[in-house]
């Protein structure tokens, strides 16, 4: 401590410390005005400032230095190196520069330290470099600790003076930032002269460019008033920064007032009654939001009376009346008013006694004038209908939503005692419709509801209400029934108003819709009556869909059955061994060779035993499950035929809903491969659905498969639609004839249709495989009308695939004219 004291007192003249300290504490506090610019302005004109105030602040130290260093006397003569000099200068300003830079770090605690750090070790550059510019008669030596601790002390008190200046904004803390900062300086400065010792040498000191100590005197004052003039600048940017502020926000509110003005004289009509002679002024405003020209409507108080709703009339009449008597403080009466064009607008006019005809007895005289404003509310009001519209209605088609359904069904019902016939409600659920929304995307599937919901409308009769609960559901009120067999016509012209196709845009959708009906039975509340009528929906839909049945008694529980189903068939799909694969084989008519087998899905289920797939397929593909129950058959099926010797082939069912999805054809690929089956050995089995659909994404997904190798089959042709152009615009492997023709060969026009299907399958290079084969009859009637395969019960009924071994082993060609047992 006795050092720097001593450093101070005894080698520091006495002008000098106050001198230094007060250019220090000038350049700071202008620095930092000029960095507070910097940070109020944008563009290259923030960097340009930043500069300006790195070098008020890093000048101000290195003339705080150097005029302690020529208050310095140590005894003799001191030199300063030019080069030495110059280079303190740029270390200071630098070290400046980076530390306000860094002072801008979003963490203010980081911000702070490096600020600090940086600011104290670049003052210690700064001092260090000037110092070894020094030429004396000696060598320089340093005291560590001392050295040390002048750093230490800077660093401290400059991150502490940053800190201030990062905190909240105070009263005068830009001084107190700027008192610390040269604390900072002068501290290390003094304590950093401490020490320093000149050990005395008498040999000749080699000296390069020496600056005079008068020429430093001049460019330490040279510098001075660089910063005197920065800080005029400073002071100058402050006050015209604060200046425009205020004047943009003059000029702000100004504006908002000009604004609030212009809309107050845009939007009201303002008018001004004379009482005692009827005169009535009308603004130019009043009379444009009717359609009138300004001037147009005479200023007589019938001419209001005559605008005004003849229902609304009585009304403000009596609210008039009210105020003109005191009873109100304020004339206020929201009514309608005729418009130019016949039309009516709605208007709120306010008004306000301002004038009477004086007093007496203390008493208050009589109105003379009125004076008030009317606002347009026409646009709110149509805006509140609206609202209210949809709050109760389904914004795609227009259709009452489930509240205004319920809402609609408890009337009903609540009145159904007193007035002629019966309610009955429908539920109705689009089938198919998910699979359009997959295939053709949700702006299809919203186009579709629409055209849906105007084809049900035209149906029902105007009594009657439908709704859209939610996706592709309607439901139906059917009001004043005399006749219960009226709701069979209803639903049935319901179903045929939508199985009609739909044109979309180049393509054609078609849906059907299930229809359960339940029929109030006169103590029934509506949430009772539509979940009887969704239950006998759930029985339609596991019927076969597009159809309708009533509600009967009893019916929960088969939907009970029928979601337990549905959930348990889920769980199959994640557990081994609860689906398998059984194949039925398929034989050439002409020798009765064994040709393949068709892959048959089975659900053996824990409780109810072996379900049939007529039950559990069509609930797969109403659920969804349909795409994970086909990638299960194609993989299981080709691991089987890949244990099959010779060419023997697999026949797989692909369900229209598996095409519409994307990655059948993956699946497919990733069986063959997962079972190294050649592609040629599997044949993928379609119905005619899935042409009807004209899907493009389905038939280039078949043709595709079909140039892997892989067969495709028509299966069931001879029932649906049948169409010739089918066989036309798809080139198919194989033709399944449906049972249904089989079992009636012997009736000769159904043999004559056998007969011209191989036919036209031989025409387009198409094997022909009848199904359902029985019978030895039906075989012979078959292979006399040249069915290129066989399939059926006579031949051996589908089964396991741990029995196909034994059944290829047992089937041997057999000569032409005998059958399998």
């Amino acid at each position: 401590m006795y050092r720097p004291i001593a450093c101070l007192v005894e080698q520091h003249a006495a002008w000098v410390v106050p001198l230094a300290g007060l250019i220090c504490w000038v350049s700071l506090h202008t620095a930092l005005r000029l960095n507070r610019h910097s940070l109020d302005t944008v563009g290259m004109g923030r960097w340009v400032w930043l500069v300006v105030a790195s070098f008020s602040a890093g000048a101000g130290i290195w003339c705080t230095h150097f005029i302690g260093m020529l208050g310095y006397d140590p005894g003799f003569t001191i030199g300063y190196r030019l080069d030495g000099t110059l280079l303190s200068l740029v270390a200071s300003v630098l070290s400046v520069l980076a530390a306000f830079g860094a002072s801008r770090a979003r963490n203010r605690a980081v911000a702070s330290l490096g600020a600090g750090l940086i600011l104290g070790l670049g003052v210690a550059a700064m001092h260090g470099v000037g110092t070894l510019s020094l030429q004396v008669p000696g060598t320089l030596a340093w005291d560590q600790p001392l050295a040390l601790a002048a750093v230490a002390v800077g660093c401290a008190l400059a991150t502490a003076g940053f800190a201030i200046h990062g905190g909240p904004a105070r009263p005068h803390s830009r001084l107190v930032v700027a008192t610390v900062l040269t604390a900072s300086v002068a501290a290390m400065h003094f304590t950093a002269m401490a020490a320093l010792v000149i050990v005395p040498d008498l040999m000749p000191v080699e000296t390069g460019a020496i600056l005079p100590r008068l020429v430093l005197a001049a460019s330490i004052t040279a510098v001075m008033l660089s910063i005197l003039g920065f800080g005029v600048l400073a002071l100058f940017a402050d006050r015209t920064l604060r200046a425009n502020a205020a004047l943009r926000a003059s000029q702000t509110a100004l504006r908002v007032s000009e604004e609030r003005l212009a809309l107050a004289v845009d939007t009201d009509g303002l008018w001004d009654l004379t009482l005692t002679t009827g005169a009535m002024w009308l603004s130019d405003r009043w009379q444009t939001m009717l359609g009138y020209a300004p001037g147009e409507l005479d200023g007589r108080i019938e001419t209001w009376h005559g605008l005004v709703h003849p229902e609304d009339a009585a009304k403000v009449v009596r609210l008039l009346d009210d105020h003109l008597t005191g009873r109100t403080a304020v004339f206020e009466c929201e009514h309608r008013l005729r418009r130019k064009d016949g039309a009516w607008s709605w208007v709120v006019a306010r008004g306000k006694v301002v004038g009477r005809d004086g007093d007496g007895a203390g008493e208050p005289g009589r109105p003379v004038r009125m004076v008030g404003l009317q606002v347009d509310t026409t646009l709110r009001r149509e805006a509140e209908r609206r609202i209210a519209h949809m709050a109760v209605h389904d914004a795609l088609t227009g259709l009452p939503n489930r509240v205004l359904f319920r809402e609609r069904l408890s009337e009903r019902l609540a009145g159904a005692s007193t007035r002629r016939g019966s309610v009955a409600v429908l539920a109705c659920d689009l089938d198919r419709f998910k699979a359009v929304n997959d295939t053709y995307g949700h702006p299809a599937g919203d186009a579709l509801l629409k055209v849906i919901a105007d084809r049900l409308r035209g149906v029902v009769r105007s009594a009657d209400t439908i709704a859209r609960l939610g996706g592709d559901e309607f439901a139906i009120i059917l009001d004043r029934i005399d006749d219960p067999r009226c709701i069979d016509g209803i639903a049935q012209r319901l179903i045929e108003a939508v199985e009609r196709p739909v044109p979309l845009g180049g393509v054609v959708a078609g849906v059907g819709i299930s229809i359960g009906i339940a029929a109030a039975d006169g103590e029934t509340d509506a949430d009772d009556l539509f979940k009887k009528a969704d239950i006998a929906l759930y029985r339609a839909k596991a019927e076969g869909r597009n159809t309708f049945r009533y509600y009967v008694p009893g019916m929960n529980e088969a939907i009970t059955r029928r979601a337990r189903l549905e959930r348990d068939l889920h769980a199959a799909l994640g557990s081994a061994g609860g689906l398998v694969m059984h194949y039925q084989p398929i034989l050439r008519g002409a020798d009765g060779a064994l040709c393949g087998f068709e892959a048959l899905m089975r659900w053996r289920h824990p409780e109810l035993g072996l379900v049939a797939p007529s039950h559990f397929i069509p609930l797969a593909e109403e659920t969804g499950q349909i795409v994970a129950l086909g990638a299960f058959a194609l993989h299981e099926a080709c691991r089987a035929a890949a244990r099959w010797p010779g060419d023997l082939r697999v026949a797989v069912n692909v369900s229209a809903i598996q095409l519409r999805q994307p990655g059948l054809e993956q699946t497919v690929v990733a069986a063959l491969a997962g079972a190294r089956l050649p592609a040629a050995r599997l044949e993928i089995e379609i119905t005619e659905s899935v042409l009807v659909e004209d899907d493009p994404a389905s038939l280039s997904c078949l043709q595709r498969l079909k140039a892997l190798g892989v067969r495709i089959a028509l299966d069931d042709f001879g029932t649906g639609y049948s169409s010739l152009s089918y066989l036309r615009r798809f080139p198919f492997d194989r033709i399944k004839i449906d049972r249904s023709f089989i079992r009636d060969i012997a009736d000769a026009d159904t043999a004559a249709i056998v007969g011209a299907i191989v036919g036209m399958a031989a025409h387009f290079g198409a094997t022909v495989t009848a199904e359902g084969v029985e019978t030895q009859d039906q075989f012979e009637a078959v292979r006399a009308r040249a069915c290129t395969e066989v399939q059926g019960y006579l031949f051996g009924r589908p089964v396991p695939a741990r029995e196909v071994d034994d059944l290829i082993r047992r089937q041997a060609p057999r000569p032409a004219g005998q059958a399998a047992a």
